[in-house]
């Protein structure tokens, strides 16, 4: 068995009117400490702004952002960077971050587009410590890359490896029985890889989650789309066109914005 390695324009001055710094009260209903992390975040990025995209999706998103009142997140696909915008408009964090790799992948006439979707979105949920539910399209494309044959596990359907061995489930785990009859579970966070086929547990089953792919939090913005944090594998991709369609972050960043943020904030991607 393997493991599962999940996988800038710049601008200075003003945003909509609004020097990019940290007012102490934008924060004041923060934790000091948070107060003193955004402090520290938005100092050090004080000269990255938002700059106007070149295309007309991404115009039309940008002048939405710009005229909405409220605290609201900015997403810029072009520079690859995030932006928190407090009631008052001052950017408490303004942080790299990952997006969509911007490619298609198909598998078995199925077609999946990796790309991070530009448009308002709204952070529906909040979640500490996150596990991630492994979507079909990671086993097709470890498949693909490794050229393994992907193999659909199913309750009540043992599947017979070339040793004699077998896969079986029960209840919600997939295991192994070995040729004395004895059954085990496979280990979380590992893909079930053999005699050249990679095995996708059905989606109630623990080996169906991963518990370290997302980083300690991941805001929801619905349909898939996630901002959360970085495996260690993928620290160096922050800041590039790396991920599945997700917003990734570093995590020291994603702490900050993650006990600012509230759900129902909304998220402007373009």
């Amino acid at each position: 068995m393997r493991r599962i390695r999940p996988d800038i324009a710049k601008g200075i001055g003003r945003y909509i009117g609004t020097m990019l710094v940290v007012a102490a009260v934008g924060v004041a209903e923060a934790p000091a400490q948070v107060r003193a992390q955004a402090t520290q975040l938005a100092i050090r990025n004080s000269s990255i702004a938002p700059v106007m995209p070149s295309d007309a999706k991404g115009k039309a998103v940008f002048r939405s952002a710009r005229a909405a009142r409220g605290p609201k997140i900015l997403i810029s696909t072009e520079s690859k960077w995030l932006w928190y915008v407090d009631a008052r408009g001052d950017t408490l964090v303004s942080a790299p971050v990952a997006i969509g790799i911007g490619e298609t992948f198909e598998y078995n006439g199925k077609r999946y587009v990796f790309e991070t979707p530009r448009g308002k979105r709204t952070v529906r949920a909040k979640q500490k410590s996150p596990v991630w539910t492994v979507p079909v399209w990671h086993y097709y494309e470890k498949a693909h890359q490794r050229g393994l044959e992907a193999v659909h596990l199913k309750p009540d359907e043992p599947y017979l490896l070339e040793d004699g061995t077998w896969i079986e489930i029960r209840e919600n785990q997939v295991g192994r029985v070995n040729k004395f009859g004895n059954w085990w579970p496979f280990s979380q966070d590992y893909e079930i890889i053999f005699d050249g086929k990679i095995f996708i547990p059905p989606m109630n089953t623990i080996q169906r989650r991963v518990t370290d792919a997302l980083g300690p939090y991941k805001l929801d913005t619905g349909d898939g789309y996630l901002i959360h944090g970085t495996h260690e594998y993928n620290e160096d991709s922050i800041g590039t066109a790396a991920s599945h369609g997700c917003v990734r972050m570093r995590n020291s960043d994603l702490t900050v914005l993650y006990q600012l943020v509230k759900t129902g904030t909304p998220v402007y991607i373009f």
